[in-house]
């Protein structure tokens, strides 16, 4: 689990030094965020529906949902990290193509910024009516959509501006 996380941590900066021309490493930049959010989200939201089957119907009792329970935090812990460096890799692949901006672009970066601070509230907001303001945000399926949406469309945006 260490070698994982110091491997993430890494990427970014060995992607930022891989090529002498900035394109080329902001192109990088953007797939590294791409994969990290892909692994977090996919890993967190499975993780979550398998939880909530009915285990004991399939007969092996409670001793998984007391596992499901206890691997809970670890899990979030590495769901947050994993986007959290997902996006800051998307703000220096942004920042670096800054001067291609466009609306799908521009776009993209709102959503990101939304869900990075619901999240953020989410985590460490204890108020009652922020945190449920944080789940109702964090957890909407149209908010996913658009991203998925947005970043379909940077990408092929993209790949017709390189060719």
């Amino acid at each position: 689990m260490l070698l994982l996380i110091a491997i993430a941590t890494f990427i970014p900066i060995s992607a930022s030094a891989e090529s002498e021309h900035s394109e080329g490493s902001a192109q990088t930049l953007g797939w590294v965020s791409i994969g990290t959010g892909i692994v977090a989200n996919l890993l967190f939201v499975s993780f979550n529906a398998i939880k909530k089957f009915p285990i004991l119907k399939v007969g092996i009792g409670s001793e998984i949902s007391k596992a499901g329970v206890s691997m809970y935090k670890p899990m979030l812990n590495f769901h947050i990290m994993l986007n959290t460096i997902g996006f800051f890799a998307g703000v220096s692949h942004g920042l670096m193509l800054l001067r291609g901006l466009d609306s799908i672009s521009l776009s993209l970066a709102i959503i990101m910024i939304f869900s990075m601070i619901s999240g953020i509230i989410l985590k460490f907001e204890s108020d009652r009516n922020l945190k449920f303001f944080g789940r109702l945000v964090h957890g909407q399926v149209i908010l996913s959509i658009l991203l998925i949406v947005l970043i379909t469309l940077h990408v092929t945006a993209m790949d017709r501006d390189f060719d």
